[in-house]
């Protein structure tokens, strides 16, 4: 693992500004978002409205849908998803918005759909089911396809090892399998895109130790994928990469990728945080910085974003020039509503 030494020549700290939060009280953890004709859209999302989970309260999915045009305020639309739902995939494709798999209460999903808006309403539309019904897993769009990775089935199953495909500009062929990473299989990694190629980062399964206990593993492995075609088919290689300094679960997906091509990692659970199991005395997400350069393959701390309190299970969206951070939870039983941007150089 290379970690590069901190100067002026590589060191890049991301400025973060915050825009207007969500309406609507606390905010939400593990929502979708998009963008259509350059209006930010959510979607759904879960929290606790009524008391902290150690205090009985209940968690609870959402079926909303908010909009949010440049210099104006966040609308309520009269639409909503097709069931209250969070925790899956939403990626942008050509001014359309699509949600993939995710859960709620009493099911995990395999649905897939596409929103976009037409000035007035907010079309929608079916896409071929997911092999398998996912959530907690990772996805963006490479060039024309949707690649996600990870996830599981159920709130007790274990994690699954499987990688798929669709194409979007041939939408009826449906969903494909590519081969999995070299690595273990995984809830909640993180991902990114770039340059025609997919990345994924850690994540976290369930582990023995030596007197036979479980407990959370927080993995810190990295590879990138480079999707092809052979004989009419698409496929794929993986790569291993070099791995991050301290592992990352449930981050902000996809990650930013900035112009000089370094990825940036900012919330997400490392190992250590991993151990704090009392939700009442949590100290919250760590708020270190790290940078992935793709081109060196290395890493970099940035340094520490002490005025936010980092977060997880968050969507990020590239909107109007900068990569933009949709709420997310910032411990245990608290969510955010607040959103901040970060410039893409």
């Amino acid at each position: 693992m290379k970690i590069d030494t901190v100067n002026s020549n590589s060191q890049i700290m991301p400025e973060f500004t915050h825009i207007a939060s969500l309406p609507g009280g606390e905010g939400w953890a593990g929502m979708y978002a998009g963008v259509s004709k350059g209006i930010l859209f959510c979607f759904g999302g879960v929290n606790f409205p009524d008391k902290r989970p150690w205090e009985g309260g209940q968690k609870k999915w959402y079926d909303t849908i908010y909009m949010l045009q440049e210099g104006k305020d966040w609308v309520e639309l009269r639409e909503k998803l097709h069931c209250p739902l969070g925790y899956g995939v939403s990626i942008t494709y050509n001014e359309k918005i699509i949600i993939i798999g995710g859960n709620n209460q009493a099911f995990y999903s395999d649905k897939v759909f596409e929103y976009e808006w037409h000035g007035q309403n907010l079309d929608f539309k079916c896409y071929p089911d997911l092999p398998v019904p996912l959530a907690h897993m990772a996805g963006t769009v490479v060039n024309n396809l949707i690649i996600i990775a990870g996830g599981n089935n159920s709130s007790t199953g274990r994690a699954v090892k499987k990688c798929y495909m669709l194409d979007l500009e041939h939408i009826d062929e449906g969903w494909s399998e590519l081969p999995s990473w070299p690595g273990s299989e995984r809830i909640l990694p993180v991902c990114a895109s770039h340059k025609g190629k997919f990345y994924l980062f850690g994540g976290e399964t369930v582990e023995l130790n030596a007197v036979n206990e479980s407990y959370r593993h927080i993995l810190n492995d990295a590879y990138s994928l480079a999707p092809y075609k052979s004989n009419g088919q698409w496929t794929s290689l993986w790569r291993s990469l070099s791995p991050i300094p301290k592992g990352i679960s449930a981050g902000a997906n996809p990650l930013p990728v900035l112009e000089n091509s370094k990825i940036v990692f900012w919330g997400g659970v490392d190992a250590l945080t991993a151990l704090h199991t009392d939700p009442k005395t949590h100290p919250g997400i760590s708020k270190d910085i790290l940078l992935y350069s793709i081109s060196t393959d290395s890493w970099e701390y940035a340094g520490r974003e002490e005025g936010i309190a980092a977060r997880v299970t968050l969507p990020v969206v590239y909107w109007n020039g900068h990569w933009t951070y949709i709420g997310g939870e910032v411990k245990p039983g608290f969510r955010s509503n607040a959103i901040y941007k970060i410039s893409n150089n």
